[in-house]
């Protein structure tokens, strides 16, 4: 879907000559003639970007640009300037007014749409993020975002080692962050064994722009960096540069050598951006995890084993592997927490899930079922295998009652395990299924099934025992 924009200049002719700028950006363009008139479009439809142009009839363009940012539901807008004389003072303005970027307006229309395409490609970056954390948002995770108690913390890459030292040294003054520098070549070699800084801000000399320019490349290459912000500050003003840099993924360019306040004010906008979309990820992920994980125990939860079950299946087929399924059931737990209460009987199914989980190795699941039952899936070459690992989860259990923490009682545990074997249930269901997807889904139930049946006959032979399924007919 094309990006929405919206123009505001209260000169036609501007609004004409913007719109004609933007032509080639695969956009959909709406117009305003005034600052109220750009409000009442703001509150009725959002834009993905805000392009202000000159001073309006009845409001200064960075009056309106500072009124829009102190509103929470427009703080993420990003917004472009195009009304000044391309001047420092009007850039520093306009960044300290909360624009993205502030250009004049007879700037080059590939130059304007470099900018755009990565203003649009951070915002659409974060507007996903946002709607996967809304998405996934679970009762219990909604609480604020928390802060970062640490400093940000960025690298200066120069094109040699005097001009990182004096760029470190301007902005030491003015910034918070923690700051360091190495020069290009240097970056290069060491990238793989320094800890991802929050911004990176790159010295390009449009002379010999090879080196910055790979650099760049490599910093969006690479997953440990990926997320930095990047800042690239061109020697001169030159517009083949600025384009080639945000097209290979600059977040922004300073593009008439460094200055440090003005470094500084763009660095401020991407670090803001850059953790705020941290922080963002940080919930998806922590949602996703909790989507997937028993609250309890901490084992992943029959959401998470089943898929990952029936894609052990599909290994096995494939690879000619095996693979063990175990069910495990605490044996009497109802009268635990009968006799001494829910609370109790949580600690106890806590502390068992620690006890086998210690049995298992890395490659191997565990996953609370429901209850207290565990579903164990082990990769092992044969049924004997298997089943001296469920007697080692058996003894795991047994070895020593559980101590209740606070209260003087100790609770005797036993676990019951019934073991089906992946290659068997392989064997009967290949000529029944289709070798497809749909196949081993139903080949992990059927495993779930027959580790269940086991499970009874362990229960039926006085518990606190391991019984094996039978190979399938």
């Amino acid at each position: 879907m094309a990006a929405h924009v919206l123009i505001v200049d209260s000169i036609s002719a501007n609004r004409i000559l913007l719109k004609v700028k933007l032509a080639g950006a695969f956009v959909q363009v709406e117009q305003a003639a005034s600052a109220g008139e750009a409000l009442d479009l703001l509150q009725a439809d959002l834009p993905d970007l805000l392009v202000l142009g000159g001073d309006l009839v009845d409001m200064s363009a960075l009056t309106l640009c500072a009124k829009i940012k102190e509103n929470p539901a427009f703080a993420h807008l990003p917004i472009l300037l195009v009304h000044t004389d391309g001047s420092r003072a009007d850039r520093i303005a306009a960044l300290r007014a909360g624009a993205d970027d502030a250009f004049e307006m007879s700037v080059t229309t590939d130059a304007l749409l470099a900018r755009i395409r990565s203003i649009m490609r951070a915002r659409n970056s974060y507007e996903e993020l946002r709607l996967r954390e809304q998405a996934g948002r679970l009762p219990g995770l909604a609480d604020a975002m928390q802060g970062f108690d640490r400093p940000a913390q960025v690298l200066i890459a120069g094109h040699s080692t005097a001009t990182g030292q004096e760029w470190c040294r301007q902005l030491q003054r003015i910034v918070p962050y923690g700051l360091r520098s190495q020069p290009l070549p240097e970056i290069m070699r060491d990238m793989s064994q320094f800890s991802a800084p929050d911004a990176i801000v790159i010295s390009l000399q449009t002379a010999l722009p090879e080196d910055a320019l790979r650099l760049l490349a490599e910093v969006r290459a690479r997953a440990t960096t990926r997320e930095a912000a990047v800042l690239v500050v061109l020697d001169e003003n030159n517009d083949s540069a600025r384009v080639n840099a945000l097209d290979l993924g600059a977040n922004d360019v300073l593009s008439d050598g460094f200055d440090a306040e003005e470094a500084a004010l763009r660095l401020d906008s991407m670090i803001a951006r850059k953790r705020l979309a941290d922080r963002l990820r940080k919930r998806v992920d922590d949602g996703l995890a909790a989507a997937v994980t028993d609250p309890l125990t901490g084992l992943f939860n029959r959401r998470y084993a089943m898929p990952h079950l029936s894609k052990m299946a599909q290994h096995a087929d494939t690879q000619r592997g095996d693979f063990a399924v175990m069910l495990a059931d605490l044996d009497h737990f109802k009268r635990v927490n009968d006799r001494f209460g829910h609370a109790a009987g949580d600690m106890v199914l806590a502390e068992v899930a620690r006890r086998m989980r210690r049995c298992l190795s890395q490659t191997d699941l565990i996953a609370r079922m429901g209850g207290e039952e565990f579903l164990i899936v082990a990769q092992t070459d044969n049924a004997e295998d298997a089943a001296k690992i469920a007697e080692r989860l058996c003894d795991a259990v047994r070895t020593e009652p559980v101590a209740l923490r606070g209260r003087d009682i100790q609770i005797p545990v036993t676990v019951s395990i019934g073991v089906a074997m992946g290659s068997d249930m392989l064997k009967a269901k290949k000529n029944a299924l289709p070798n497809c997807a749909k196949s081993h889904e139903a080949i992990a139930s059927a495993l779930i099934d027959r580790a269940d049946q086991a499970l009874y006959g362990a229960k039926a032979e006085g518990r606190d025992k391991v019984t094996l399924s039978l190979p399938a007919a």
